[in-house]
């Protein structure tokens, strides 16, 4: 699992050998066994800290053309989203490559227009 550190507490430089066992214990753990208590059984063996790449704007990916040079694709600000939709993501953009559009999977609601146009995608999901 993974979390984000509270935002008082996440400095743009960050140390990366510093990973924050005590939160993880406090915060983590207690949903995680309460939902699965098997996990009580369990020891951490290891853990990394990393930093986080992310469009800011709505946090999910911009895919597809760019507006000012046709011949570059985008793909990028996953926001950490980028192994959950790879698949899909070089599907699309595999399509749009070849064919010149999206045939199997609309990735039309992640082009980059919707920056300026004030057209977020909005995650339901997560709060």
């Amino acid at each position: 699992t993974g979390m984000a550190p509270d935002a008082g507490n996440d400095p743009d430089d960050a140390p990366l050998h510093a990973v924050d066992h005590d939160a993880f214990e406090s915060r983590n753990w207690p949903l995680l066994a309460s939902r699965i208590p098997a996990l009580e059984e369990l020891k951490i063996a290891s853990c990394w800290a990393g930093y986080y790449a992310m469009n800011a704007f709505d946090h999910n990916a911009i895919v597809g053309h760019h507006p000012a040079y046709e011949n570059l694709v985008l793909a990028n600000g996953f926001s950490g989203h980028g192994m959950q939709q790879a698949p899909a993501i070089g599907r699309g953009v595999a399509e749009l490559v070849c064919y010149g559009e999206y045939r199997s999977i609309d990735l039309r609601p992640f082009r980059v227009e919707r920056i300026a146009e004030d057209d977020p995608v909005k995650e339901l999901a997560v709060y």
